[in-house]
């Protein structure tokens, strides 16, 4: 097994295919800083990517839900934090347990087209996490900034629970 933690992406691609053409099937586990970087770092040959900011987050939130759910409810709301948050190419649904998930929607016409998600106050009007938003040109952004202005035709992936994703979406005709 390889371990790099570089700090750099770029170096730590270089890396990665050099040990590539050396072995084709060594395990390779990489650190990433950025999402940017996780995705070139799987395109070079990693096997597993690790995000520190994620694992922080996720070690975090771990210890807090200890005071906040039952022990066997924590694992399944770090699983679909982790879902959200860090591998865009899950399959987004709404959870039937109280415990939040992930939804997918496509914004056409609503009242977010052409707002930044600050002066949307999506969080603080519905209690969701907008934790990324697919371009209409296929560009994925991952815990966008508050600054992220929303476009018509972009699909935003939001956090929460089930009844605070209800709220937040648009009725049909307004979408």
């Amino acid at each position: 097994m390889v371990i790099l933690t570089l700090p750099e992406g770029d170096k730590n691609q270089l890396v990665i295919r050099n040990i590539r053409r050396q072995n084709s099937t060594v395990p390779i586990l990489a650190r990433a800083h950025r999402r940017s970087d996780h995705e070139a770092l799987l395109q070079a040959g990693a096997s597993e990517i690790i995000q520190p900011e994620l694992e922080a987050s996720t070690t975090m939130i771990r210890h807090a839900l200890d005071y906040l759910l039952p022990a066997d409810q924590t694992s399944p709301y770090l699983e679909r934090f982790r879902e959200a948050v860090g591998a865009a190419q899950a399959v987004p649904s709404v959870a039937q347990a109280p415990l939040p998930n992930v939804y997918e929607f496509e914004v056409d016409g609503s009242a977010l087209v052409d707002r930044s998600l600050r002066e949307g106050r999506i969080r603080e009007r519905f209690g969701v996490t907008v934790v990324g938003v697919r371009r209409g040109s296929g560009e994925l952004l991952v815990n966008p900034a508050a600054d992220t202005v929303i476009k018509a035709g972009d699909t935003i992936r939001v956090f929460g629970l089930r009844d605070q994703i209800a709220n937040f979406m648009p009725p049909k005709d307004q979408q």
